[in-house]
């Protein structure tokens, strides 16, 4: 009975101590410095030296997302300096601190500013919020110069509120800010030209059918645009240089135009199929494709496929037949206009990204396949991906989502058997993400 009670002492012991390593796996180690003034408090120390660990902690936590810590912290300084400047400000003319202002006097206000903006950014940004849960594990301070504090801290993130924060700072996106719808249209003319059309001038049948379509779009808006644009050749130009950049530089560095934006691509071809010069008959064939692109994460939402449709005509008097072709080629377009809109609509926003690797498919079918099996399954999680490389053995895609990164995994590994066709599993070692798919053994 003893040996049995200290085998099940031993038993829950080792259970107890692998909860403990597992959530203490979870915590990110911190590490901060303070220089304190001989007027500075205990507490108040703390308070700074825990608010430095967070900082370091936060910084690795970004790195992890692989993102940029050095541009988040350049952004999110510049926003913090905006206020200090107008605080500033506020304490001058309340001390009457000028150019001739005594020493004592300037000792004093730069005695109180320098309190004002520490207690400002431990406010500012929320990142208390970003690190819930924390335990201080040492404080110490220099033997050289006790003035200087130093602390390792632990702390647990919430990488949604992470990456949500990220975002604001870095690329300006906001829910209650929204961008503009741009339309980039081209046209491809087969069998005839302008001239055959009696145009002179290009945009004089272009033009006049994109603005329509823009007015369209103006009249019908969806709450969560703001502006509908044609994309001009300066953004066309700005949007390529954007779309090359590599997949980590294009999360912070997208232009101020276009963020929060959609771009509605729409490709028109017509054929002039039949043409009788003695009868003055056409017959013109209209199809062409469109896509919507998220500008923000670089994904498309949707494609939009015109059915082809032929139309005979023959010209009269009265008749233009520019006004004619230019007419179906709006309606062409705009048949698909109401399904743009809801797609718009129901956009939902994606607040993480994760790169994934994948390995030991059999073809590109397979890929194609899990991403559209993780997009189908993960709607709960507002799931995107894109293929950013593939070749013969290894692919790697970007999977955008709302939620934590544990919901992700769970997702995976709940799919890993999902469909008979398409087995794999999840790998996750050193905070990188990998499927590899399984080899089929086909029985006889």
């Amino acid at each position: 009975m003893i040996k049995g009670l200290i085998k099940m002492k031993w038993i829950l012991f080792f259970v107890l101590s692998c909860m403990f390593i597992s959530a203490h796996a979870e915590f990110t180690r911190g590490e901060g410095k303070f220089r304190a003034e001989d007027y500075d408090n205990y507490e108040f120390i703390k308070s700074q030296l825990i608010y430095e660990g967070f900082l370091d902690i936060i910084s690795k936590e970004i790195e992890k997302m692989g993102l940029s810590k050095e541009i988040f912290w350049a952004k999110f300084n510049e926003r913090l300096n905006e206020k200090l400047v107008s605080i500033e400000s506020s304490l001058k003319t309340q001390m009457n601190i000028t150019p001739e202002s005594s020493s004592k006097d300037i000792e004093e206000f730069n005695k109180k500013m320098r309190l004002k903006r520490l207690k400002l950014r431990e406010r500012f940004g929320g990142l208390y919020s970003v690190v819930p849960k924390w335990v201080v594990k040492k404080i110490s301070r220099s033997s050289a110069n006790p003035d200087l504090r130093y602390i390792s801290i632990e702390g647990k993130v919430n990488t949604t509120k992470l990456s949500k924060l990220y975002y604001e700072f870095v690329k300006g996106r906001q829910q209650s800010e929204y961008g503009t719808l741009y339309l980039n249209v081209e046209y491809k003319l087969n069998g005839f030209s302008y001239s055959d059309l009696e145009i002179k001038n290009e945009n004089d049948f272009s033009g006049v059918v994109n603005r329509n379509w823009v007015e369209w779009f103006e009249k019908n808006k969806p709450q969560n645009i703001a502006n509908i644009e044609l994309l001009s050749e300066s953004n066309k130009e700005s949007l390529e240089s954007y779309l090359k950049l590599p997949q980590k530089r294009m999360l912070v560095e997208i232009p101020e135009v276009f963020i929060n934006s959609l771009l509605l691509d729409i490709k028109v071809e017509l054929t002039r199929v039949y043409y009788n010069k003695e009868t003055e008959e056409y017959r013109f064939s209209y199809k062409g494709a469109a896509y919507l692109r998220d500008l923000q994460s670089n994904l498309i939402v949707d494609t939009y496929e015109f059915s082809e449709k032929t139309k005979s005509y023959q010209v009269r008097e009265g008749i233009n037949l520019a006004n004619v072709v230019a007419n179906q080629t709006y309606q062409l377009v705009k048949d698909q206009f109401r399904k743009v809109q809801k797609d718009i609509k129901e956009l939902t926003e994606s607040t993480q990204l994760k790169s994934i690797y994948l390995i030991k498919y059999a073809n590109i079918d397979e890929v194609k396949a899990f991403i559209e099996l993780i997009e189908n399954r993960g709607i709960k999680y507002s799931i995107k991906a894109r293929l950013d490389s593939i070749n013969q053995s290894r692919s790697n895609i970007s999977v955008y989502f709302d939620g934590e990164l544990s919901e992700l995994k769970a997702l995976l590994i709940s799919l890993q058997s999902a469909k008979k066709d398409l087995l794999f599993e999840l790998v996750d070692t050193n905070n990188d993400l990998g499927i590899k798919f399984n080899q089929r053994v086909d029985v006889l």
